[in-house]
């Protein structure tokens, strides 16, 4: 049993160049979340991501 991430398309508001200024090392075990108009980042663990909350939370 697995699951699926939604796709996620950029936006012109955060472009390749912002990521490249953004991009800091993601501890292993760890994805980057970046959220809302100023990008403000999270990690979440890869562990949470078979909770049906964070699922609905990333679609």
């Amino acid at each position: 049993m697995g699951f699926r991430l939604p796709v996620i398309r950029r936006t012109s508001s955060f472009s390749a160049s912002q990521a490249a200024s953004k991009s800091v090392e993601v501890p292993k075990g760890h994805l980057a979340v970046y959220v809302g108009e100023k990008q403000k980042r999270f990690l979440i663990p890869v562990s949470y991501l078979n909770q049906p909350s964070i699922q609905d939370l990333m679609s």
